[in-house]
């Protein structure tokens, strides 16, 4: 019988308390990942040892193999990043926002073509240099493939799993020319979609947006229109045109819930790439309920998860500015001991 390592037993133990007690937490991800990650280093040591223990020379080559698949996943998603980074601009025109994803593409190719440079030239002070900077790109990293994870699943989820609900609070993304665009009619619709899935004691159903400098109109007036012209009751639309932000968006809301004595949870409704950070906003805010997501253009997606996780990291500044500091510490001390050999 396998006996799972203590590691293990632990991280699970504390992914099911998490999740039982409040699944709107990022270390949920954390612990996920973990788990998955130490399940699939297990399993290929595993793999490999036994190639090992019946033909030394195979397990050589299934090392080499895994090496190539790890290397092959970078370069395939350094890709991908690119070609929507590109994408994106061509389609949405140029902002520093919608350079994220070419960005970190770019940064990935770069990175790895050093090793190759590296490799070429068999410079050990470079290496020991790209080494010591993969702490702070790990930490980076790690914690966005745990946010990207559990991110997606968290919405996924409670699209399907979430409870009734007092009120569905649809959240605002900006108009063009006082018009719905499709991302945000994306979200409306998935708004009535849920508002109907609990028909039989029908909740509220919040439009949240202010209005912009550039908007002649309230967001959340403009979504109220949108929905009324296919054909929603306007009776059971309230309308929030106060909010600037997502965190604005939900406090005005449970205000105006709470003014119409309007109690019990809601459900935020965004795009998916925006939907965890909803939800844990939600958390911190104290508002109980979940969030769901509508569906994004693939081009549009990737800079979009991207600007979320570095909005994640902005909301606990203080925590990841100590732990990226302590990580960048090696590379710092690596150059200033290159420096004063010199």
């Amino acid at each position: 019988m396998l006996e799972l390592p203590t590691g293990v037993i632990v991280l699970l133990v504390a992914l099911v308390v998490s999740v039982a007690t409040d699944p709107r937490k990022l270390r949920t991800g954390l612990y996920l990942l973990a788990l998955l990650s130490w399940l699939l280093m297990t399993g290929a040591g595993l793999v490999m040892g036994a190639l090992a223990s019946f033909d030394q020379q195979l397990g050589a080559y299934a090392f080499l193999a895994l090496v190539v698949i790890v290397l092959g996943t970078v370069l395939a998603l350094a890709g991908f990043l690119i070609v929507t980074g590109i994408t994106l601009l061509r389609r949405e025109g140029w902002a520093i926002s919608r350079l994220l994803g070419l960005g970190v593409g770019a940064g990935m190719l770069g990175y790895l073509g050093l090793w190759v440079l590296v490799v070429v030239t068999g410079s050990s002070q470079w290496a020991l240099a790209l080494l010591l900077l993969g702490l702070p790109l790990g930490y980076l990293g790690f914690g966005f493939v745990a946010f990207l994870l559990y991110g997606t699943l968290y919405p996924a989820i409670m699209a399907r799993r979430g409870g009734p609900v007092a009120a569905v609070v649809v959240l605002g993304s900006g108009l063009i020319r006082a018009k719905v665009p499709p991302l945000l009619a994306a979200r409306l619709n998935r708004g009535r979609a849920l508002y109907e899935r609990f028909a039989n004691d029908p909740p509220v159903l919040v439009t949240s947006g202010g209005q912009g400098p550039d908007e002649p109109v309230a967001e959340g007036e403009a979504m109220a229109s949108y929905l009324a012209e296919k054909g929603f009751p306007a009776d059971r639309i309230v309308i929030e045109d106060r909010s600037r932000t997502t965190e604005q968006n939900l406090a005005y809301s449970a205000e105006l819930l709470k003014q119409r004595d309007v109690e019990g949870p809601i459900a935020a409704v965004t795009n998916n790439f925006h939907a965890f950070r909803a939800a844990l906003l939600m958390r911190r805010l104290g508002i109980p309920g979940y969030s769901v997501g509508a569906p994004t253009a693939r081009y549009y997606w990737p800079s979009a998860v991207i600007r979320e996780f570095i909005a994640v990291l902005r909301d606990h500044l203080v925590l990841n500015a100590v732990l990226l500091g302590l990580a960048c510490l090696p590379v710092i001390g690596h150059a200033v001991a290159v420096l004063v050999n010199r």
